[in-house]
């Protein structure tokens, strides 16, 4: 009968152990920390880890779906999240360049901007500010080929680099063709 005596106070222990232990972020899945994410910020609103943990969660899932929404709830995690500020302001440039006049360019310019101002690594904005250029003034060829020597000389992928030196040969032919013509 001893022997079974302290088998109760060995659950007892085991349960308060496990119950009371603290839990580790990686066991969480994704879609819990999302889904619970408010909640759980509200319980532990100085935990550093589950703050980054959240924002990870949040980086990698707006950056899979290109998702805005989740971009702009990064921010208010964390307003100096530059990775959401720049595909923000990208996000924000594109729109405006698809429009036509010339407002839209300048207004795409200045997000353009921004983006490159927020992660100053990335050749892709000045590309995109390129772009706006031309559209702006057929007849610039100065501010254009600023940006892409600009976007050339910082990280782009071998697509982006490559779509980028087609463009800036292109820019340079109208150029000389233009040049040749008023000579």
């Amino acid at each position: 009968m001893k022997k079974y005596y302290f088998i109760p106070f060995y659950i007892f222990a085991l349960l308060i152990y496990k119950g009371c232990a603290p839990t580790s972020l990686a066991t969480k899945t994704p879609d819990f920390l999302i889904s619970k994410s408010d909640s759980l910020l509200l319980a532990h609103p100085d935990d550093a880890e589950l703050r980054t943990a959240i924002i990870a969660v949040r980086l990698d899932r707006a950056k899979s779906n290109n998702s805005l929404i989740e971009y702009n709830k990064i921010l208010t995690l964390d307003p100096k999240n530059s990775t959401a500020r720049y595909h923000i302001y990208m996000a924000e440039g594109k729109s405006n360049h698809k429009k036509g006049h010339k407002n839209g360019q300048w207004d795409a310019i200045q997000s353009f901007a921004k983006a490159a101002a927020a992660i100053d690594t990335l050749g892709e904005p000045y590309y995109w500010m390129g772009l706006a250029y031309e559209k702006k003034d057929e007849m610039d060829f100065d501010l254009p080929l600023e940006s892409y020597d600009k976007a050339l000389s910082l990280y782009l992928t071998k697509e982006e680099y490559t779509k980028v030196k087609l463009v800036r040969e292109s820019l340079m032919r109208r150029k000389k063709t233009y040049e040749d013509f008023w000579k």
